[in-house]
């Protein structure tokens, strides 16, 4: 470490410097001639403004025990191995212990603009100019595949397109159908969610790789809405035998209400679909898409878990063959299998037996063929093993007629063509609104964030809005075709993505397949066994039971995170969907709430030889300075985290309670011995006392004290007379007596701690409010009252705006806010400097603990000395400094 030129109150800032720097000195000069060889002079204007000296020095031998003895290499061994921290030059950094005063007369800052709601409209109504770039700009963000098209290439970008294209389309086929009969709908109406919203997210979509349609968590949320607003209708299914007389014959039939329960359903359906596009489309207008960075990772993962065990329940009836009651509200999954495990008995064994070989031929093509790294690079496509399985069950239905001989659940009827706009959505919509917000909300999410995946693999952006308007606009309006919610599906997007897709040119391509399915081909899935279907969706739901991997993860880096998967997946699983996804969310934010109300909170050390300050409950090398204590509140300091802050510094530092105690012993002491006291030039520091009911001047620095120098100016203990006290200590002290009461005694406290002073270091600070400010005048009171000093360092500029707003200053002075933590160690060390330096001299009782028993007698000018002997100008009574 450099020699310190004692004379000089600067602080040294020294940095390991690298070889290779801009300054290119001479690799091959000898260490005496590198030495030195370069030094930055400090520059000073007609103000008085000062710059940083930046000088080389040869005196490494301190730095280089400190990083030999916490286990750091010095890279000295070997001088071309830049992989080493070298430390062969050294830079310090000499300059005056600034406070944020001294630093805002030295330095000019930037007026902060005023904001407010006319300045705000004028910048608004300045930026509406109609323009032809304008609106191409508003027509390109509306519609954006315009800019899509714009770069299109026929040749390169589309045959990518179509193969994509088909490939997709051919997912679409087997998992709409799948999906439609998860949201208890008939399946064709899965292939309708697979078909309108494609079209309409392509001119409205910002991602150029997601595939929109179904997926199985929306349709589960969907389905689970239908149930609820069948329950809050009344409506169930029934069946009741129908007598007529024909001809003389009585003739039996049995009759029920399906056609008025498929009603019901769609209405329902469509209602909330509705309501989720409303909703969706409200919060893109509002610029709202920021909310969903609230569902973090390992909630969305804890909650599609959940999900996935609700999805794989309602499927198990049809792997099985067996009849499950449909429950809604809490604990409907513990209900659903006690009804399963009870009516196992009755499982139908050629249903079993198809849905078993159906899954193993998925699972083995799916695992040993298309996820096969050896066979994948040579495939054009995936095997389309889920269209190859539903046309083999429903070729196989139709000749061996399941359904009349071995009772196998078909799909029945498929209705063929497009259905025609109906508005029926609005007879149920005031009974599913509450579940549109959550269903909305979750559908987003997940689909934004596979967006984004995709985005940034192949480097492009997507608009967060944008995406919110072109969901809400294809949720509006497939409603009324008889769509329910759509969203991306991450196994689709995936397959899209690794078959080449460039554009949403692909969407646009499997639209036109499911089109031929829907006019022509839909009426041959007939006789499509339901297990087939099932084992479909359970095959798929591995992706997201995978997800349980996650949790050793997350163990390992945050048990935070764990909780909020577990708290999330519980909540889903035993609750239901949507108060599953209440819980995740309430509990999420409550974790953020706690570590705000309860932030780390630390005491700094110094590591010898440097400015740096580090948590000494981290750092080993952190050492504690005598009589001074650093604290650190990780924090903002808000409402919610005062009283935390305030415990939490009195554990730390000093506690009031306890001073009080000692105090009151301590002056039971002095009731027997009479104190003389003496004149000091040290009590002004320490605000011991408030003379005619003013605070006590902080000075720039006490290193430039001159006892002889007076400022008649200032107030003292004695009305201005420069002359000592009278020798009266025996009166108590009172700060409303005038100055001319107080010219006959000065105030003497006893020392009851040795915690002189603290340090507050408000680098992790974001803002402190009006109640926070409130504490920490608090604070400050408390500690005068027993003679500590409390300093602040590295303050935001938002916390020094807030103490500018309120009453702060009136609490404390400005220069007891200190540019770092090391300048107000400085300041503090110097204070004690004096100290020791007039008990060498003999004039108090011998020890530093003679700080806190100086009393006012007079008024010091105190200065800032810089490098080149400059000279600071002390504070005055507000808190401002002259300038030099």
């Amino acid at each position: 470490m450099a020699d310190r030129p004692t004379s000089r109150p600067s602080s040294y800032i020294q940095t390991g410097g690298s070889r290779r720097n801009s300054l290119n000195r001479s690799r091959d000069s000898t260490p005496g001639s590198r030495r030195n060889s370069f030094t930055r002079q400090a520059s000073r204007d007609s103000f008085g403004e000062f710059r940083p000296t930046l000088s080389r020095t040869s005196s490494r031998s301190s730095f280089r025990r400190l990083l030999a003895k916490t286990g750091q290499r010095t890279g000295s061994e070997d001088d071309d191995n830049d992989d080493r921290l070298t430390v062969d030059e050294m830079v310090v950094v000499e300059r005056p212990i600034l406070t944020e005063f001294d630093f805002e007369q030295g330095f000019e800052r930037h007026e902060k603009a005023k904001r407010n709601p006319l300045t705000w409209a004028k910048k608004k109504a300045n930026k509406c100019v109609c323009s032809c770039a304008c609106f191409k700009g508003f027509l390109m963000q509306v519609f954006p595949f315009l800019r899509l098209l714009r770069g299109y290439s026929i040749k390169s970008d589309f045959p990518a397109d179509i193969i994509a294209g088909l490939t997709v389309g051919i997912m679409h086929i087997p998992q709409g159908m799948a999906y439609g009969q998860l949201s208890t709908l008939p399946p064709v109406y899965g292939l309708y969610v697979s078909f309108f919203p494609v079209i309409l997210y392509f001119f409205l979509g910002t991602s150029k790789h997601v595939s929109v349609g179904t997926f199985a968590v929306v349709s589960l949320m969907v389905g689970s809405a239908v149930d609820k607003g069948l329950e809050a209708k009344g409506i169930a299914p029934k069946m009741w035998n129908e007598t007529a007389m024909v001809n003389g014959s009585v003739t039996y039939t049995v009759m029920n209400n399906d056609a008025e329960m498929l009603q019901a359903k769609l209405g329902l359906a469509m209602a909330v679909t509705f309501a989720v596009g409303c909703v969706q489309l409200l919060l893109g207008l509002l610029r709202l898409g920021f909310l969903t960075v609230y569902l973090s990772d390992p909630l969305v993962s804890g909650f599609t878990t959940g999900a996935a065990c609700h999805v794989f329940t309602s499927q198990i009836k049809h792997i099985f063959g067996v009849e499950i009651g449909r429950y809604g509200g809490p604990f409907k999954l513990i209900k659903a299998y006690r009804d399963f495990f009870t009516n196992i008995p009755t499982s139908n064994s050629v249903t079993l037996i198809a849905s078993i070989v159906c899954i193993l031929l998925l699972v083995f093509v799916k695992e040993y063929i298309n996820n096969n790294p050896k066979i994948k690079p040579r495939l054009i496509m995936p095997v389309p093993i889920e269209l190859i399985v539903v046309v083999l069950g429903t070729v196989i239905s139709y000749f061996v007629k399941l359904e009349e001989k071995y009772d196998v659940k078909i799909v029945g009827e498929v209705p063929v063509g497009i259905p025609p706009p109906s508005p029926q959505q609005f007879l149920y919509l005031k009974d599913v609104i509450s579940d549109s917000i959550a269903l909305g909300i979750v559908a987003f999410a997940i689909s934004v964030s596979m967006a984004k995946i995709l985005a940034q693999k192949h480097d492009y952006e997507i608009d967060s809005n944008q995406e919110l308007v072109a969901y809400g606009v294809v949720n509006v309006t497939c409603s009324f075709f008889s769509s329910f919610v759509a969203a991306a599906s991450l196994s689709r997007s995936l397959v899209q993505d690794n078959t080449g897709g460039k554009t949403q040119v692909a969407g646009l391509i499997s639209s036109a397949l499911l089109l031929v399915v829907l006019l022509v081909l839909g009426s041959y899935f007939k006789t499509l066994p339901n297990c087939i279907l099932a084992a479909i969706i359970v095959v798929a739901l591995k992706g997201m039971f995978k997800q349980f991997a996650e949790l050793k993860r997350l163990w390992n880096i945050s048990i935070i995170d764990f909780l909020v998967w577990l708290v999330s997946f519980l909540g889903t699983v035993l609750l239901d969907v949507d108060l599953g996804l209440l819980v995740g969310i309430i509990f999420a934010l409550l974790t953020v709430i706690i570590r705000q109300q309860r932030p780390k909170t630390c005491l700094l050390g110094q590591i010898p030889g440097t400015d740096l300050y580090k948590d000494m409950g981290t750092v080993k090398a952190a050492e504690e300075l005598e009589h001074i204590k650093i604290f650190r509140f990780e924090s903002a300091l808000f409402f919610a985290n005062t009283e935390y802050f305030k415990t939490s510094i009195y554990k730390m530092t000093a506690d009031p309670s306890v001073l009080k105690k000692l105090k009151r012993k301590a002056e039971k002491e002095l009731m027997r011995v009479q104190v003389v006291p003496r004149k000091s030039t040290v009590a002004a520091l320490q605000g011991l006392n408030v003379v005619n009911g003013e605070t006590p001047i902080m000075p720039s620095d006490p290193d430039s004290v001159d006892p002889k120098r007076t400022d008649n100016n200032a107030p003292t203990a004695n009305g201005g007379n420069t002359e000592p006290a009278a020798d009266d200590t025996d009166v108590p002290p009172d700060t409303n007596l005038t100055g001319e009461e107080q010219e006959d005694f000065s105030i003497v406290l006893p020392t009851v701690t040795d915690v002189y002073f603290i340090i507050i270091d408000c680098t992790t600070m974001g803002y402190v409010d009006s109640v926070g400010v409130k504490v920490l005048q608090q604070v400050i009171m408390e500690m005068r009252n027993y003679s500590i000093q409390v300093f602040f360092a590295s303050c935001k500029e938002a916390v020094r705006e807030m103490f500018e707003k309120t009453s702060f200053y009136s609490t404390s002075d400005k220069q007891c806010l200190f540019l770092t933590v090391h300048d107000a160690v400085l300041y503090a060390q110097r204070i004690l400097a004096i100290v020791e330096a007039d008990e060498a001299d003999g004039q108090s009782k011998g020890s530093l603990e003679s700080i806190q028993e100086h009393s006012i007698t007079g008024s010091t000018e105190h200065r800032i000395a810089s490098g080149n002997g400059d000279v600071f100008p002390p504070a005055n009574g507000n808190g401002s400094s002259s300038k030099p």
